[in-house]
């Protein structure tokens, strides 16, 4: 019964957006235009192939002129009401929580020129970044940062699909057809001015030589190529702050000629090292870490972020007490 609700509640939406759109005069793709959404988008919304999250919902009725409940006959209104009685008290607060969650004061922003995220993306990924937090204090795991990307760019119109691939690794995501890595950074000790990835990737049993082991990190990367990483700069109760880097390509290029260095008085066997790679001035950029610990794994440290691209930020406060 659930699903029929859902299903019937997508096609009213269907039905009232395709009418109050031509109430308007506006052709599908001027309407699209209008919201800042894909070209078909609104096509395959109104063939009832697409659902419709919160703030495109508020974005659709403002740009149509009509209020969000309008877009909701009442009938839809009295089911999604009886489905609220029969959930349990439990289950109607954590409802709840997440509705209250979506009030409190937030600051999205995106930079003008990025690809990536259009204003649909920026408001749909705020509001799944706002439901994770009406129940959780912990950041965004990567897992979930994955499914949630890939179905954001999806529900705005950007073709995704996550691809889970061992003879292509590294390679997280397909976004228009075109590979990308995905990381993620939630250190309590994270540095608004400089990236740490952790776990660029495993270093496997093989030799541990640095000349090796940078030549295993130029290869992983032609596995994709654009790197996006979500940091999680602050998630206290009060106030959550979150924001999207794409990390260039061919700034990690650069290691071909970094300057290698092996601590010989390290505990570790096999012992680390690092590959430090400066501008002209000697300044460092960013230093690569061979981890000789039990994971041996590669690590990226103190990559300056003003080298990098910032394509949006998610700022608000949080509900969990």
């Amino acid at each position: 019964m659930v699903r029929k609700s859902s299903d019937s509640l997508r096609a009213t939406l269907a039905e009232n957006i395709k009418a109050f759109r031509k109430g308007k005069g506006l052709s599908q793709e001027e309407l699209a235009e209008r919201c800042d959404l894909h070209r078909t988008y609104i096509g395959s919304v109104e063939r009832h192939e697409r659902n419709v999250t919160l703030s495109t919902l508020e974005v659709l009725s403002e740009t149509l002129g009509v209020a969000v409940p309008e877009l909701l006959s009442r009938r839809e209104v009295g089911e999604i009401v009886e489905a609220l009685r029969r959930l349990t008290p439990a289950q109607q607060q954590w409802v709840k929580a997440t509705i209250f969650a979506f009030g409190v004061p937030r600051q999205f922003w995106r930079a003008p020129d990025s690809d990536i995220v259009t204003q649909t993306v920026l408001d749909n990924f705020g509001d799944r970044l706002m439901s994770h937090h009406a129940g959780s204090r912990q950041a965004l795991s990567k897992d979930r940062f994955e499914f949630a990307l890939e179905a954001v760019l999806n529900d705005s119109g950007i073709p995704a699909s996550l691809v889970k691939s061992r003879t292509n690794r590294g390679h997280d995501l397909s976004i228009a057809g075109i590979p990308v890595s995905l990381k993620t950074e939630a250190a309590a000790n994270i540095r608004d001015d400089s990236i740490h990835v952790s776990k660029w990737m495993e270093l496997g049993k093989g030799k541990w030589e640095l000349p090796l082991l940078r030549q295993m990190f130029l290869e992983h990367m032609q596995n994709y190529e654009r790197i996006f990483t979500l940091r999680c700069l602050d998630a206290t109760p009060a106030h959550v702050s979150y924001e999207l880097v794409e990390i260039p390509k061919a700034l990690m290029f650069e290691a071909s000629n970094c300057q290698l260095e092996v601590r010989e008085n390290s505990r570790q066997n096999p012992k680390p090292g690092y590959g430090y790679i400066r501008d002209t001035a000697g300044q460092l950029k960013y230093a690569l870490y061979f981890d000789g610990g039990t994971e041996r794994k590669l690590q990226i440290k103190s990559l300056r972020k003003d080298l990098c691209k910032v394509h949006a930020t998610w700022v608000f406060g949080s509900t969990t007490s």
